[in-house]
C-alpha cells in the first residue's frame, strides 16, 4: 500500500498507509516537495475533522500529529 504523510517536524515525516502501517521519512530539501507534504497533511487534518464532526466524536482524543 502507498504510504501518505501524516504529521511532520523539523527532520522527520510520519508517514502511513490506510491500515496505520507507518514509518518515518527524512524532510524532502526541496520545497516544492515539502509544500505538498504539508498540503496533503492540512487536508487529511480537515477531512478528519468533518468526519468526526459528522459522527459526533470530536470530544474523543485524536493521535498527537506531533508524535512521531
Amino acid at each position: 500500500m502507498p504510504l501518505f504523510p501524516y504529521a511532520r517536524t523539523e527532520q522527520a515525516v510520519r508517514i502511513e498507509c490506510a491500515n496505520h502501517h507507518g514509518g518515518v521519512a527524512l524532510v524532502p530539501a526541496d520545497p516544492a516537495t515539502l509544500r505538498i507534504v504539508d498540503n496533503w497533511i492540512s487536508k487529511r487534518g480537515a477531512q478528519l475533522h468533518v468526519q468526526h464532526e459528522r459522527w459526533g466524536t470530536d470530544d474523543e482524543r485524536e493521535r498527537d500529529p506531533n508524535d512521531i
